[in-house]
C-alpha cells in the first residue's frame, strides 16, 4: 500500500513536470498578441515598457526582469494553462502560459498578454532572500486591527517619508479590515481593491487575497491609533492611523 502510494506520487509529480518541461529556459518579449484590440498608440508604448522584459525557468524556481526591475521565486504548474508564482518579495500571483509552438508562449498577467520568444542564452537565475523573515514583527490582535487604517508615511531604510498619497482631501489610500474577512483598499482617482484576509500561522503576518494574488505584510507595530506594516515588495514600513 505504501509502496503504491509512493510511485502515485512520484507519477504525478513526473507528470506534472513534463507537461511543463517546453517552459524551461529563457524567454524574451516578442509582440502582442494579434488578437489583442488596441491602437496604434497604444501599440508603440507597449512595445516600449515590455522591450527589455524577459522570463527564465528552470526546474522550480524563475526570474524576471521588466522595466530595469528584477525579482526571482519559485513557479508551480496548477492546471491546464494556469502556474502560481511565488515571488521572493512576498507576494504569490497566479499567470496564465500557454505554449503555441515550440519556441513561442503567450504570458497572461491580470488582463495583460504578451508574446514570448524563446532564447538560447543560459539561464542564469539569482535568488532573492525574502525580507520579510528578517524582520521581527508582533503578535497580532484581530479585534485590534479590525478596522479602516487611514495611510500616515513611510519608514524606508530607517528614513521617515511624510508624502501623504493622496488626491484631494477625501482620497487618502486607506486599508479596512473587516471582522467578516474582508480587505478593502481605497486609493486616489476611485480605485478600490476588495479581497480576504487572514492571519498566517506566525501570528504576526497578515495574507491578503485578491484578484489572483495573495500579498504577505508583516504587523510591526499594532494599538489602538497606529498600525505599522512591512512590505516587503518595497522593503518599507507603511504607516497607518486609525480612522476616527
Amino acid at each position: 500500500m505504501k509502496i503504491n502510494l509512493l510511485l502515485c506520487l512520484f507519477f504525478i509529480s513526473f507528470t506534472s513536470l513534463g507537461q511543463s518541461d517546453f517552459l524551461l529556459g529563457k524567454w524574451k518579449f516578442e509582440k502582442i498578441p494579434e488578437n489583442i484590440d488596441i491602437d496604434d498608440l497604444g501599440l508603440e508604448m507597449a512595445k516600449d515598457l515590455f522591450k527589455d522584459m524577459s522570463f527564465s525557468f528552470d526546474a522550480t524556481n524563475y526570474s524576471q526582469f521588466i522595466m530595469g526591475k528584477s525579482e526571482s521565486g519559485t513557479w508551480r504548474l496548477i492546471d491546464g494553462d494556469k502556474y502560481e508564482l511565488t515571488a521572493s518579495k512576498g507576494y504569490r500571483l497566479e499567470v496564465g502560459i500557454k505554449k503555441i509552438s515550440d519556441t513561442q508562449i503567450i504570458y497572461t498577467q491580470d488582463n495583460i498578454e504578451l508574446q514570448l520568444l524563446k532564447t538560447n542564452e543560459k539561464v542564469i537565475i539569482e535568488k532573492q532572500t525574502n525580507t520579510l523573515d528578517k524582520i521581527e514583527g508582533i503578535i497580532i490582535n484581530p479585534e485590534t486591527l479590525e478596522s479602516t487604517w487611514i495611510y500616515n508615511g513611510q519608514i524606508k531604510d530607517g528614513k521617515e517619508n511624510p508624502l501623504i498619497l493622496k488626491h484631494d482631501t477625501d482620497e487618502i489610500v486607506n486599508y479596512t479590515f473587516k471582522k467578516d474577512r474582508t480587505f478593502i483598499n481605497r486609493a486616489p482617482f476611485g480605485i478600490e481593491l476588495i479581497g480576504t484576509w487572514k492571519i498566517e500561522n506566525d501570528g504576526k503576518t497578515i495574507q491578503v487575497d485578491s484578484q489572483e494574488k495573495s500579498e504577505f505584510l508583516k504587523v510591526v507595530m499594532l494599538n489602538t491609533s497606529e498600525l505599522h506594516l512591512y512590505n516587503p515588495l518595497n522593503e518599507s514600513i507603511i504607516k497607518f492611523k486609525k480612522k476616527k
